[in-house]
């Protein structure tokens, strides 16, 4: 794709060639939701964002760093990303934004962080290692939202995933249901294990009541989900509930129950989580956890600055409850 012009980045965006040059350069006088909005449409062009530069003057600056997908591509997590750049800027905190390509980190984008002098950082889900490294040795406040894989550096946003996944076999155990499955990928994320370590904890502790089967497959695809696996767990195991991973794997195992002329609720409960939109228009309408994100990015600002504020860098997690949205998917079983 041939590299767009400023010229091109300003016409779509209806503002001038000048602004488009000082928002991509960094400078300072041009305001976050201007610079936001062209940092986007320039990414939808297919402008190299590793060549972004960083605030160099930045006393009350944070710097707001994750993978293109996620800042521009994603709609999962543009609440947290505006709830967190609104709640800086109530704080007189200015957000900067850094874009990496997940498989193109390398020396120069190291050092672009390196020579950054912006009072904190804050990471979105994917957080490699050379990133955290360079970051944590910088004395600066860092925080990681939503971890993908584990950083005892920085302070980490989660949601909780362990003490949900927890409530939803409970229920399901209130509900009758003795064959509880678990469908998901312990090696996508930290969130993903989580949720799974949660529901064999209750399982465990539930165990003269119930019989576990934990679906677990391999998710470098993205597919979020692997259908032969689970056709044949419901083939082998007289499953009547599954707790899913998130709810995106929540529906393609409604599809493949489906498929198999079964029928959700009424054979088989299905729980997920994140509260994704898609759930509640599906039918039966998901049963899922809610994750509050504009509240996530507000708490995530409110720390960042006070970290600023007090010049403490307290390393810890700290975990938003994520609360139980109960719709259609699940139901009392027949006995």
């Amino acid at each position: 794709m041939k590299k767009p012009t400023l010229d091109q980045i300003a016409i779509e965006c209806g503002v001038t060639k000048g602004l488009v040059s000082r928002a991509l350069g960094g400078k300072n006088n041009v305001s976050d939701a201007t610079r936001e909005k062209i940092i986007r449409k320039a990414t939808e062009l297919g402008y190299d964002t590793s060549k972004l530069k960083v605030h160099k003057v930045a006393s009350n600056r944070v710097l707001l760093i994750g993978s293109s997908r996620i800042l521009f591509k994603e709609d999962f997590w543009q609440p947290i990303i505006t709830a967190i750049s609104s709640t800086l800027s109530r704080s007189n905190l200015i957000v900067e934004y850094f874009a990496f390509e997940e498989d193109k980190i390398d020396d120069g984008l190291l050092k672009k962080l390196k020579e950054s002098s912006c009072s904190a950082f804050i990471i979105i889900h994917v957080a490699p290692q050379e990133i955290v490294d360079v970051l944590a040795g910088k004395g600066k406040p860092l925080v990681i939202v939503d971890p993908k894989t584990f950083h005892s550096e920085a302070t980490q946003f989660k949601f909780s995933n362990y003490d949900s996944a927890y409530l939803a076999v409970q229920r399901l155990i209130e509900q009758g249901h003795t064959n509880i499955a678990f469908y998901g990928s312990d090696s996508h994320s930290l969130s993903f294990r989580e949720r799974h370590e949660g529901y064999m904890a209750c399982m465990e502790n539930h165990k003269n009541e119930v019989k576990p089967c934990s679906i677990i497959f391999n998710n470098e695809k993205k597919n979020y989900a692997d259908e032969k696996m689970l056709i044949d767990a419901l083939n082998s195991h007289p499953i009547s509930a599954i707790v899913c991973a998130n709810d995106i794997i929540a529906l393609n195992a409604m599809k493949t129950i489906n498929r198999l002329g079964k029928k959700v609720p009424e054979d088989i409960s299905v729980i997920g989580f994140d509260n994704i939109r898609t759930g509640d228009f599906m039918t039966p309408r998901l049963s899922t956890f809610n994750i509050p994100r504009q509240e996530i990015g507000e708490e995530v600002a409110k720390y960042v600055a006070n970290s600023i504020k007090s010049h403490q860098i307290p390393y810890s997690q700290i975990v938003i409850r994520c609360d139980f949205i109960e719709r259609e998917s699940n139901i009392q079983i027949k006995k």
